[in-house]
């Protein structure tokens, strides 16, 4: 705890808080052993930099924000992570042989007593917040530097435990110390990994290097680490594989498995899957939060009138509902929104598979297991049996998936699905391809609804922007037509990792399957005419969707162009419809 020596007086000078705040700061303080200028940013009063440069202020040093220092990456190489992390500061200049470090407690003479020790040179402190100094900790030295930097030590040297790449290396190195460093740095990934709100774990081996990347809000983001870490990568997917029951014996086939992982009070399901490869085996683990999911269809992002279309689809007593999009579109999710809303006490829901990405109580739930003859059209079949009123099946991927699909909606089922297509119309022709009959797709079809998933700007960081007229045209919008909408852009803040982005929201293409949609279709017509037709007829494209999140500030429109085909013009922005 930092001492009482004036710094309240400082913050009330600075204007950081009034006496009555002060007040509960020093009594939430006390009541919970932190600091004073710790506790003012959780209670909201100011954020760390003002709290900070108040403290700085007081011990008459320099307030610094390491991340937007040009740090010598040879000054981080002459001191050691393992003291960076234990003593909590960051080196950041060379000032003629006197090292300038960051520290969050510059009250603390034995802290800097201890560091010069360390160091064997002369320091100079500045003030840094906690978070800039573990973000550049993180930068300089690599996610869990500090812990590569023990088992390199606690080795009897560095060829030994490069040894570990041969194909009889398992998960035991032989060293419990070394073991417990292998079970801290896994730990550190993934707990770094759901800190930022990261979807997926990729650990790629190549030649010379590990390379660790997460991807957050749909972009891949390369995680710094140590380049020593190549020599752990046995050891690293052999921890992996003990942890998600799989073989740690076999590298040569792929495996799956699972991990559930609690973290405080959430739970999250680790989904691992190991492929091998010629410099070894890379590993992806998918993470699913169990308390995120349960998400309504208005949060996903629905527009008002799409909301009011898609509720619509979910009262027919039968017929197909079908989600279309890439991996990673949020498909699934959008079909458990669905199924959460019509989820009553008298209605009989059974969903088939693979695998189950989340629980939902009150429903009947299935995996496919194809090793043991349990695919899709299994399943199917044997859902029928139980009179269920509404179904889902996890991909249609094949003509007898697709052809169970139609047969229980003719028999009275309300049947939701998902389809790998470019577009809601692309559906027909997937279907057709199939060898499904133009008829039976015609007489089943309720809606193809076309999904995918834009960044939203960062309401931290986020300000009134005027896009220019090269972007409206580029985007195929007259710079005369985008109206006053409300555009907004991130300016990057800590809060976003500086991309100006935080969380996703879905847009929606929807094309429900009306008479004149039915004779394209009975026509085999081509996607084209069929999509012409919807437009015509009122359907926004997955474009225009995302013309009105970005009219709204909830998006922007380089990020809309980004996930939308060039294909979708804008057509009703062209022609002056005003309601775009």
């Amino acid at each position: 705890m930092l001492k009482r020596k004036g710094i309240e007086r400082q913050l009330l000078r600075d204007g950081v808080l009034d006496e009555k705040k002060l007040e509960r700061a020093e009594a939430e303080a006390k009541k919970n052993d932190v600091s004073l200028v710790d506790i003012i940013p959780q209670l909201g009063y100011a954020t760390p930099g003002v709290v900070y440069r108040s403290l700085a202020a007081f011990c008459d040093l320099r307030y610094v924000t390491p991340s937007k220092m040009d740090i010598p990456q040879d000054l981080a190489a002459r001191v050691p992570a393992r003291f960076v992390t234990h003593y909590n500061f960051v080196p950041v200049e060379d000032r003629n042989g006197t090292i300038v470090v960051a520290v969050c407690d510059p009250l603390n003479s034995q802290l800097l007593d201890d560091i010069r020790l360390v160091l064997k040179t002369r320091i100079e402190p500045v003030v840094a917040t906690p978070n800039e100094i573990e973000r550049v900790t993180k930068a300089l030295y690599g996610l869990g530097a500090d812990t590569v930097e023990r088992i390199l030590s606690d080795a009897d040297s560095v060829g030994s435990v490069l040894s570990l790449e041969d194909d009889h290396a398992g998960s035991d190195l032989g060293d419990e110390n070394i073991d417990a460093s292998i079970i801290k740095f896994v730990n550190e990934l993934f707990l770094e990994a759901i800190h930022s709100d990261a979807t997926d774990i990729h650990i790629e081996p190549f030649e010379d290097q590990l390379r660790v990347r997460y991807r957050i809000d749909g972009i891949l983001h390369q995680v710094p680490t140590p380049a020593s870490i190549r020599g752990f990568h046995a050891a690293i997917v052999s921890r992996i594989k003990i942890m998600a029951n799989m073989n740690i014996a076999e590298k040569r086939l792929p495996q799956d498995g699972k991990i559930l992982a609690s973290i405080g009070d959430n739970q999250y399901d680790l989904r691992v899957s190991v492929l091998p490869t010629p410099h070894g085996e890379t590993v992806n683990t998918r993470i699913l939060s169990r308390s995120s999911m349960f998400l309504t269809l208005d949060e996903l992002g629905c527009l008002p009138e799409d909301l009011e279309q898609f509720n619509r689809f979910l009262q027919r007593p039968h017929g197909i509902v079908l989600v279309t999009g890439p991996t990673g579109s949020g498909k699934t999710t959008t079909l458990y929104a669905s199924l959460s809303k019509l989820n009553q006490t008298d209605r009989k829901i059974i969903t088939i598979e693979d695998p189950i990405e989340y629980q939902l109580r009150g429903i009947t739930q299935m995996q496919v297991l194809p090793r043991i003859g349990f695919d899709f059209q299994t399943g199917l079949r044997s859902m029928l049996r139980h009179d269920p009123d509404i179904m889902m099946v996890g991909e249609i991927r094949d003509y007898e998936t697709a052809e169970m699909a139609i047969r229980s909606s003719l028999t009275g089922h309300l049947v939701f699905s998902t389809l790998h297509t470019n577009d809601a119309a692309g559906a027909v022709t997937r279907l057709t391809d199939m060898n499904v009959e133009p008829f039976l797709i015609a007489s089943t079809m309720i809606a193809s609804v076309a999904q995918r998933l834009v960044r939203c700007v960062c309401e931290q960081c986020a300000e009134p922007h005027e896009p220019d007229a090269k972007t409206l045209e580029l985007f195929g919008v007259h710079p005369d037509r985008a109206g006053d909408g409300q555009f907004r852009k991130g300016a990057g803040c800590e809060a976003c990792r500086h991309t100006g982005y935080k969380g996703r929201v879905a847009i929606y293409e929807i094309l429900p399957f009306t008479n004149a949609i039915k004779e394209l279709t009975n026509s085999r017509a081509p996607a084209s005419a069929i999509k012409l037709r919807a437009q015509a007829a009122g359907m926004k494209t997955l474009r225009e969707a995302g013309w009105l999140q970005a009219r709204r500030g909830r998006t922007t429109i380089e990020e809309v162009m980004r996930v939308t085909s060039d294909a979708d013009v804008l057509d009703a922005i062209e022609t002056g419809d005003a309601s775009v």
